[in-house]
């Protein structure tokens, strides 16, 4: 039973794929904080070059790494060599993606594919607070390799290529599948640390999750959701503190209050109503609840992406 992917539809997390690099010599490619609500991705399709963090952490990337950084942190590309004057790049039309070059001849050019993903400011807010803030992979050395090395020849064909009729729809509908598949090789990834993502993936407690969210009205115990998986109490919470690294009661508040986000910003429900489909007894427990865990209370919530929307909706606005 795949909880994951009700996790993203609830999330909104929203593709786009902006640049296609090519670099054969030196390079240094600065890339500034992103605003509140976008996180940042690169995909390596060939080549090599690393990462450089605001820490001084630096990355090596070599072919089929994918790298988030969910919090939208600047960074720095750079070539792998040594740290010699970088040679000066240069954007033009390069298919269907801008392309930015470094003009120089290389047998094994580092070619890059760079995106972003907006996400809503509630659920999306909640789900990208749980992804670790730096996700790298490689997706090449994953189980899923001939789907993903599809889907990497799909995307460079269709930036390579000529402008088509709905050609930024479809790079974006796959660099959201290409999103999705990074998530999903980092979760069943057993020497990663607890996280929402290792949870909802879990071939037994993923279930669980599941479970929750078909039902957040329900008032759930540890030991009814140790049922839903075959476990015992005391099994389901050693397994559950091992796979999510956080307490099963904060887990049910963040899926509760994701679940209210949708409600708040796709239904006219009262706040009364919402509270009890998301498993609250009265308004004022669930507005309590709301507050902490997205600092504002429901109602003003509700206003504010009301007012985000009209203002995305207005002409002249992306």
């Amino acid at each position: 039973m795949d909880a994951l992917s009700p996790l993203l539809d609830l999330a909104h997390l929203r593709v786009t794929l902006d640049v296609r690099c090519l670099l054969g010599g030196r390079f240094t490619i600065d890339h500034p904080a992103l605003p509140p609500g976008e996180a940042v991705f690169h995909l390596l399709l060939s080549g090599r070059c690393r990462l450089r963090l605001n820490d001084g952490q630096e990355l090596g990337l070599m072919a089929g790494d994918f790298v988030l950084l969910a919090r939208g942190e600047a960074h720095v590309l750079l070539d792998d060599g040594a740290n010699d004057a970088p040679q000066a790049l240069r954007s033009h039309a390069g298919g269907l993606l801008p392309l930015t070059a470094d003009g120089v001849a290389s047998e094994a050019p580092a070619e890059l594919l760079c995106g972003r993903y907006h996400h809503t400011h509630g659920a999306g807010a909640l789900f990208s607070a749980a992804l670790p803030a730096r996700l790298h992979v490689s997706l090449l050395d994953s189980s899923v390799q001939p789907a993903l090395s599809a889907l990497m020849a799909l995307l460079r064909a269709e930036v390579q290529g000529e402008a088509q009729a709905a050609g930024h729809a479809v790079i974006d509908a796959l660099g959201q599948a290409l999103l999705a598949y990074a998530l999903r090789v980092f979760a069943q990834d057993d020497a990663v640390a607890g996280g929402l993502l290792p949870l909802a993936a879990d071939r037994r407690l993923g279930a669980s999750v599941r479970a929750v969210l078909d039902r957040p009205e329900h008032p759930w115990t540890i030991a009814e959701l140790g049922n839903t998986v075959g476990m015992s109490r005391a099994t389901y919470a050693r397994h559950f503190q091992a796979r999510a690294g956080s307490s099963i009661s904060d887990f049910l508040t963040r899926m509760r209050m994701m679940r209210a986000c949708a409600l708040l910003l796709e239904t006219r429900r009262s706040l009364g109503d919402i509270a009890e489909a998301v498993g609250y007894r009265s308004e004022a427990a669930f507005g309590k609840a709301f507050h902490k865990a997205l600092g504002e209370t429901p109602g003003r919530w509700r206003r504010g992406a009301a007012e985000r929307r009209a203002e995305a909706a207005a002409p002249g606005k992306a």
